[in-house]
């Protein structure tokens, strides 16, 4: 397993990032040489429009991974359904020993992430949901890490 050294806040940002819910299409990609993390933008004028990138800058990154694909590592967003898979596994753990208090965050989910912070209206209880999904988002990243081969050292 070969070590790179990574900016673990622009990686997971890269990882945690809801495909489902993106307006432009990008790829977001890992530097296998350097740990540098940055997306690249279908349209050029996306990038612009929506990170301030310039369309230059953005073509010139795209023409860089297209020169040597072997180079760079694609980062795959999570799909909607992923983040409702972690929001159910927190709500299913020993996040409290307060029953009432789990029955009343389990009965606040009705299928939206969003209806349920809402719902519970306890702001410690989305505190601890926030906590636990940060930690499962790393540990997942660090899995598909792994799974390429990538033990990184977090930056």
């Amino acid at each position: 397993m070969r070590e790179i050294s990574v900016d673990e806040l622009m990686f997971v940002e890269a990882f945690q990032r809801d495909e489902d819910f993106e307006h432009y299409p990008q790829s977001t990609y890992l530097d296998l040489k350097t740990g540098e993390v940055f997306w690249v933008f279908i349209e050029d004028d996306d990038a612009e429009m929506w990170a301030g990138i310039e369309p230059e800058e953005n073509a010139t990154l795209r023409e860089k991974v297209e020169a040597a694909p072997e180079m760079y590592l694609e980062i795959r967003g999570r799909n909607h359904g992923e983040h409702h898979d972690i929001l159910r596994e927190f709500l299913n753990s020993n996040w409290t020993d307060d029953e009432k208090l789990r029955a009343k965050a389990q009965e606040a989910y009705s299928g939206s992430i969003g209806g349920w912070k809402e719902e519970v209206d306890d702001q410690n209880v989305v505190n601890a949901y926030f906590d636990f999904r940060d930690r499962k988002i790393k540990e997942l990243a660090e899995e598909f890490l792994h799974e390429h081969d990538i033990q990184p050292i977090w930056r």
